[in-house]
């Protein structure tokens, strides 16, 4: 009996195979996609034109000539110790030392004018000593009052140096009526041969400068016994030379 049942259980199945295998289910194919032709056109396009900067204008430089001039370097000499030396003869006078004096009164008189001695480009005046005597000429300013004279002052100094100067003055001429113009002198005397003298005026050096000057003065008194030196004040303006004043 199993083996019946068995049997008709085998037989059913393979019915039911057969029958599955005979008829395929049908199938609905799905939708086809219409397919669209895109055409692409490629077109080259060239680049974007490359930014071209602007170039500059040159403009020539002109060309400048140079021409170089060698500067030679000149060394200095070396500068020797300065040596003190006392001026030629031709020095400019230097002033005349003048004595103290009072106050000064207003200017009544212009310059006297000197004559002699001079010493100038053209013309060298010496005076030797101690034979010979100095004469002081000067030009005349025309009447003097009785209280008013010619200061003449001396001063040397020797022509090499080494000695101390000396200096003197004298008043002279007080109340000169000689007219305008006209040549005054004055004379100092050798020391032999009496006075004024220009002992007072010798350095000693065998060579001096002679520096003199002339000028209109008042006297106001308190003279020596000479009565050339006196206390004054001037009543011009004051005319200076100079002249060689040297031994025998």
């Amino acid at each position: 009996m199993n083996a019946k049942i068995l049997f008709a259980l085998t037989l059913l199945l393979v019915a039911v195979l057969v029958v599955g295998c005979g008829s395929s289910p049908t199938v609905t194919p799905a939708a086809t996609a219409t397919s669209q032709v895109v055409t692409v056109v490629i077109t080259a396009t060239p680049p974007p034109p490359t930014a071209t900067s602007a170039q500059p204008t040159l403009t020539p430089i002109p060309t400048v000539g140079l021409t170089l001039t060698p500067t030679v370097a000149t060394l200095a000499a070396p500068t020797k110790a300065a040596v003190a030396t006392r001026p030629p003869a031709t020095r400019t006078p230097t002033k005349v030392a003048t004595p103290p004096t009072a106050t000064a009164l207003p200017i009544k008189y212009g310059a006297p004018t000197i004559n002699k001695p001079i010493w100038s480009d053209s013309e060298k005046d010496e005076v030797k000593f101690d034979g010979s005597a100095i004469v002081f000429d000067w030009q005349s300013l025309g009447g003097l009052q009785g209280d008013e004279c010619y200061l003449l002052q001396v001063r040397t100094e020797a022509v090499n140096g080494g000695v101390a100067p000396r200096s003197d003055y004298w008043l002279v001429k007080c109340g000169d009526q000689t007219p305008i113009g006209f040549s005054i002198k004055f004379t100092l005397e050798s020391p032999k041969r009496g006075s004024p003298n220009y002992d007072s005026i010798k350095t000693g050096s065998d060579q001096m400068w002679a520096h003199w000057s002339v000028t209109v003065v008042k006297n106001l008194g308190q003279c020596d016994a000479s009565k050339l030196k006196c206390k004054y004040a001037p009543l011009s303006p004051t005319s200076t030379n100079y002249f060689l004043f040297k031994g025998q």
